[in-house]
């Protein structure tokens, strides 16, 4: 994986920061833009082999891999290129000169500090003509090796590198540097080769006992202060950190960071020596996404996911903020943007959770590639599709697009063999708003209107008169939950349907069905839900429910750009002192306050809790703040919902 070249950009991400402190008042869902979903002419044609490795160095692409053969796009001309070849990134044109040749597998990349040369690990012993033991720096401009820097003898291969405050990490299949025992994961002098000792600690074990103790992908935060491994390890300093370990390097030496998680203590397939395959920061360093194979594992394991992790996380055992499964389909590559996360493999599917090597029940149909939500993982709607093959093995986001390398040779149906270009100026989707008061408040098959709409003002002290807008010829009195989201109006009814519509206060659209993850197999559990909700709302891409008769607070994921609903199910909590959730009928989101209405007709007002995996009701803060015998406001109803208009505002 390789860090984007765009500045960080500070994400309003929702989920928030476990065992954090603090959280924000309101938790906007950030727009953005996707990359193109058709790849643009002109990039080379890598004619065999894989590309592992694809990194930039000012106008130039350089590719690594197993490949021997390519050809310029429009040319019948083949060029011998061995697991090394550069490109210019604006025409596509291979380079005449750089020719470094390896002689075995390149699987790392990564440009040096000076703007004209590059990292090269892999297995190979000499390049360029140079002895060089799989590591070695060569110059952009001519391939040759950069002669002050000499790593001296690694024994094993370098699988990945990062460069972070001065030092080069090195991570890979080894257990000496330069004569010193220092197994899987190593610093060097960016400068020199010459080996640095920050990193003392002793990475050791491996997942099943099997293969050789190394560590396959790394990352750190543009900071500095973290570096996350996964791989086929099982301790860090005699401590279990198994298959994945988080440094803190903010210091003098490298140190076990807070975080610790035991999700990928999973067995999987007894084929894999380890199941870990990428891992990959977000530009803001608030999280982390990795991606994993091992054969289907059932819905809560982690064998064939993709997974987010906050990055701060304090705990010996953090669990997932979301995660994403395939279905038995392995995702290799991964890259983190404002806008998505990229994740590409052999999978046929995203959120397949209950079935192996078949579509279940919400499963969606992204063939080799796709784009995540980064809030909940859920797949939005840019599908190019790829072919499968084995996967895609690196990924390059820069100014021009998403750079895509794989063993395969067609994506979005075009003939891109092994290396493509998708441009960043794809579709955009709006920022999603948390709805705030003094708004207008709807409320829909109340006892006063039982099949119309009914709304007043409310600022969470005062509620204005009730008014009668126009119902939109709906009967109010089967709707079960909903909620605006710029401008548009989600509603759940009592035949299990979930449906969108526009509304403007006064006119409403046409009913469009929300059924992404019905489109293969249809997940009946959810609209079984539907049927008996007592009310709705939406924060942070997930949608929080009550249900008939159940003391519980559920949530799904839920991305209104792609129309995919979670295939599982979750538990927020129950309610709190003061709030019984079996009498919710009809609830909405204010900021950082939820407002349940109950059957009593009272409007009970609790704190809202963002972080980890879901919100939370705040035990200790329900108060009733509105009711018959407070100010004589009347509350409840099949539905309760705050208006949004298309932009995010209220009323």
């Amino acid at each position: 994986m390789n860090r984007g070249l765009l500045a960080a950009v500070a994400l309003s991400l929702g989920c928030g920061l476990l065992g954090a402190s603090h959280h924000l008042a309101t938790a906007d869902v950030p727009g953005g833009t996707v990359v193109r979903t058709t790849p643009v002419a002109g990039t080379p044609h890598i004619l065999d082999g894989r590309v592992f490795a694809v990194t930039r160095v000012g106008n130039t692409v350089i590719l690594g891999g197993s490949f021997t053969r390519v050809r310029n796009e429009g040319s019948n001309t083949e060029v011998v290129r061995n697991g090394l070849v550069a490109l210019d990134a604006n025409t596509g044109q291979v380079s005449p000169v750089f020719n470094p040749n390896p002689g075995t597998s390149v699987t790392s990349l990564l440009p040096a500090a000076d703007g004209t040369s590059v990292y090269v690990g892999g297995g190979f012993t000499s390049i360029s003509g140079a002895t060089r033991a799989r590591v070695a720096r060569i110059r952009v401009a001519d391939g040759a090796v950069v002669p002050t820097f000499n790593a001296g003898t690694i024994n094993g291969n370098v699988r990945d590198m990062a460069l972070r405050n001065g030092r080069l990490w090195i991570a890979g299949a080894f257990t000496h540097v330069a004569g010193r025992s220092q197994p899987a994961l190593a610093t060097l002098d960016p400068d020199t080769g010459a080996y640095l000792p920050y990193m003392g600690l002793r990475v050791a074990g491996t997942h099943r006992g099997s293969g050789v103790t190394q560590v396959l992908k790394i990352d750190t935060t543009a900071d500095g202060s973290r570096l996350v491994a996964v791989g086929n390890f099982d301790t860090l300093q005699g401590v279990r950190n198994h298959q994945l370990l988080m440094l803190d390097t903010s210091g003098a030496s490298a140190q076990p960071a807070t975080f610790r998680t035991g999700f990928y203590l999973t067995p999987c397939s007894s084929a894999f020596d380890t199941y870990m395959r990428d891992v990959a920061f977000s530009d803001d360093d608030s999280f982390f996404v990795v991606t994993t194979t091992g054969a289907y594992g059932g819905s809560t394991g982690a064998c064939d996911t993709t997974a987010r992790f906050e990055t701060r996380t304090v705990s010996t055992d953090a669990p997932p903020s979301w995660i994403n499964h395939t279905g038995g389909d392995t995702t290799y590559g991964v890259e983190v943007t404002p806008a998505a996360v990229y994740v590409g493999g052999h999978q046929r599917w995203q959120n397949n959770p209950f079935a192996g090597d078949r579509a279940g029940p919400g499963a969606v149909s992204r063939e080799g590639i796709a784009a995540l939500d980064p809030v909940n993982g859920l797949p939005l709607s840019w599908n190019p599709g790829r072919d499968k093959g084995v996967g895609v093995f690196d990924f390059l986001f820069d100014d021009r697009g998403l750079w895509v390398a794989s063993d395969t040779t067609r994506i979005a149906g075009q003939l891109r063999s092994r290396i493509a270009l998708l441009l960043k100026d794809g579709a955009t989707r709006p920022t999603i708003r948390t709805p705030l008061l003094p708004n207008d408040v709807y409320t829909g098959g109340s006892t006063a209107a039982l099949t119309g709409l009914l709304k007043r003002r409310y600022d969470g002290a005062v509620a204005g008169a009730v008014q009668d807008p126009p119902d939109g010829g709906i009967n109010w009195s089967t709707v079960r939950g909903a909620f605006m989201v710029n401008g548009v109006l989600y509603l759940g009814q009592s035949d299990g349907s979930f449906t969108r519509r526009t509304f403007s206060g006064t006119r409403f659209g046409g009913a469009q069905v929300v059924n992404t993850s019905d489109l293969i197999v249809r997940l009946a559990a959810w609209h079984d839900e539907v049927a008996v909700m007592t009310g709705m709302f939406l924060d942070d891409n997930r949608v929080y429910f009550t249900l008939t008769g159940d003391p519980n607070l559920y949530y799904r994921y839920f991305t209104p750009e792609s129309g995919v609903v979670g295939a599982q199910r979750y538990v927020a909590g129950t309610g709190v002192a003061g709030l019984d959730l079996r009498q919710a009928r009809g609830m909405f989101l204010a900021g950082s306050q939820v407002y349940v209405a109950t059957s009593t007709g009272t409007l009970v007002r609790v704190d809202w809790q963002r972080g980890g995996a879901s919100g939370r009701l705040v035990a200790g803060t329900a108060t009733t703040v509105s009711g018959p015998t407070l100010d004589g406001q009347t509350w409840g109803g099949r539905a309760m919902f705050l208006f949004q208009n298309a932009t995010g505002g209220g009323a």
